[in-house]
């Protein structure tokens, strides 16, 4: 099977933005135990609740909550890949491990699936 580059490249953009992007965002400020320092009840309030939040967490259920909180970003890229597959939209109808969400799954993973030679 031979997929053109842009299917490629928008797979790992997709896995760098989980791993170093937007997706690691949350669960680093998870992790820190503030969510935003510039929150207050105030001025951004439902972040300030979140801080309040993560000052009752020790840093292993920080650590939890980081975790799912990247794991629902990786869900939503998977949904995403899911449904461009689902309505056979160009060129995510199929993957070169059976769909494209498994092509993500494997490329976002440590270390990393490598791609297939296209011949």
């Amino acid at each position: 099977m031979t997929k053109p580059q842009l299917y490629r490249d928008f797979i790992d953009r997709m896995a760098d933005e989980c791993r170093t992007g937007q997706g690691a965002v949350g669960p680093s400020r998870a992790r820190s135990g503030i969510w935003n320092a510039e929150a207050t009840t105030e001025q951004l309030e439902n972040q300030h609740k979140i801080n309040l939040l993560l000052k009752t967490l020790g840093s292993t259920q920080r650590e939890t909550l980081a975790e799912m909180l990247a794991h629902a970003f990786q869900r939503g890229v998977f949904e995403t890949l899911k449904a461009l597959e689902d309505c056979d939209i160009s060129p995510f109808q199929g993957g070169y491990e059976g769909s494209p969400y498994h092509d993500f799954i494997g490329r976002v993973d440590e270390p990393a699936w490598e791609w297939p030679d296209d011949e």
